[in-house]
């Protein structure tokens, strides 16, 4: 691995690491909380960015709505994570922001309700996807997936609809590069 690679993953090692050894006793093993330190440093970065690039946009709230919606599906039904996280922060910004701009094309329900059905049966098929895919219980996972993108049934929001597709298409495997998780 290159050392652009690597560098949030030796950040959150460095300061696991001191974590750690002030309270050796913590219950908590290194490596757990040195995922946990990047996966808040990563997210930390994206947010504040997206947020950011958001207000030039004039549009932070539709990026705020797009980041929950977005981040609540792939919690629940994972999905598939570059291996570098330069390149993850600069993509989830980009789309980040992007959504609220696309959503202002779609000027018809049936095309919100579309790309929602679209968003539910990539759900149905594919999740959940990464570490989830060990879980027992998949059809709670896809219910849980599948219940969270219909709720766009009701609110018919095309910003919704175009984040939840978005992530979606995470779902879908693909051998070559990156990681599910």
């Amino acid at each position: 691995m290159s050392y652009e690679m690597n560098w949030s993953h030796k950040l959150a090692d460095n300061l696991a690491v001191r974590i750690h050894s002030a309270n050796p006793n913590h219950s908590v093993s290194l490596p757990v909380q040195r995922y946990a330190i990047e996966t808040i440093i990563l997210n930390t970065i994206i947010i504040a960015f997206s947020l950011v690039a958001g207000s030039f946009i004039t549009q932070a709230s539709q990026v705020l709505l797009t980041i929950i919606s977005f981040l609540l599906l792939r919690f629940i039904t994972g999905g598939y994570h570059f291996s570098s996280p330069t390149l993850c922060i600069a993509t989830t910004v980009i789309v980040y922001n992007a959504i609220p701009i696309l959503a202002q094309f779609v000027h018809s329900p049936y095309v919100t309700f579309a790309i929602t059905l679209g968003s539910l049966l990539l759900c149905i098929t594919f999740a959940p996807q990464g570490k989830r895919a060990i879980v027992k219980q998949h059809q709670i996972i896809k219910l849980a997936g599948g219940a969270i993108i219909a709720v766009n049934f009701l609110v018919m929001s095309p910003v919704l609809a175009i984040a939840f597709f978005l992530q979606a298409l995470t779902l879908i495997h693909f051998r070559k590069g990156g990681n599910s998780i």
